[in-house]
């Protein structure tokens, strides 16, 4: 009976010991990070946000030291190299998917199929923002470089400047934020595991045939990927925050309810 008791005793002390613990890293998580769950999701973020910047930031710095030409060479020779049946028109096909016309027609559909659920207002707006912040983002961008396209006979008739791709960037940006939304949201559970992946390669496809069409480099496209994603990050960031401080003001409006 005795040893019963004294096993007893020593399991209930493992067990605060690692209650104790346990709060002690809260404690120090809530010391450094205030915001708590919500401030590990915002420093990850940045993280992450500014890890695609300083990739952007390298290729620009490259870009204007004259150093992409070998990248550049290999990259188009390697994928205007691939021939299948009706490759133009495939390639064609996807690269329209990633258009201003077609991206701000999707948007328009679902920020209104979204805002007829008020709940899902804070979504149909981030829908706007992203797509909005990244084509004037890109406008800019293109005229502060001024990078000339190929001159490698492309398949496809386009005008303006070539850096960032704005196909790539707007793509990353708009189908990425659609593939978080899918992805957080819980009516969406199994349909998550087919959509975000799928929306994943049409990012990278879209990228892709801007340069099998001859009307970027590679350098154009990975750019614009990490250009579209850098704004991709902040704007989740942004979603979040908002939730995140509404849910605070619902909470506190309970607790003086009651």
């Amino acid at each position: 009976m005795l040893k019963r008791w004294r096993s007893w005793q020593q399991d209930q002390m493992l067990k605060l010991k690692r209650i104790c613990k346990a709060k002690a890293r809260a404690w120090q998580i809530e010391k450094f990070l205030p915001l708590g769950e919500f401030g590990r999701y915002l420093l990850g973020g940045l993280f992450l946000s500014l890890s695609f910047l300083f990739i952007f930031i390298q290729l620009a710095d490259e870009l204007l030291e004259n150093e992409l030409v070998l990248f550049d060479q290999v990259g188009t020779g390697l994928i205007r190299s691939w021939d299948f049946p009706h490759a133009t028109e495939v390639m064609t096909g996807i690269t329209m998917l990633g258009s201003a016309g077609v991206t701000s027609l999707i948007a328009g559909l679902l920020v209104l199929a979204l805002a007829a659920r008020h709940k899902y207002f804070r979504e149909a707006t981030a829908i706007v923002v992203v797509l909005a912040g990244a084509g004037i983002m890109n406008i800019m961008l293109k005229y502060g470089f001024q990078r000339d396209r190929p001159n490698i006979g492309s398949l496809l008739q386009v005008s303006g400047y070539s850096f960032p791709s704005g196909h790539a960037m707007i793509a990353c940006a708009f189908y990425g934020l659609l593939a978080y939304l899918v992805w957080d949201n819980r009516e969406c559970r199994r349909l998550k595991y087919i959509l975000v992946p799928a929306l994943a390669v049409l990012i990278a496809a879209i990228g892709v045939s801007r340069i099998y069409l001859g009307v970027h480099y590679p350098s154009d496209v990975v750019a614009g990927l990490a250009a579209g994603a850098f704004w991709l990050v902040l704007c989740i960031l942004g979603l979040q925050a908002v939730r995140h401080y509404q849910e605070q003001d619902r909470r506190q409006k309970e607790r003086l309810g009651n």
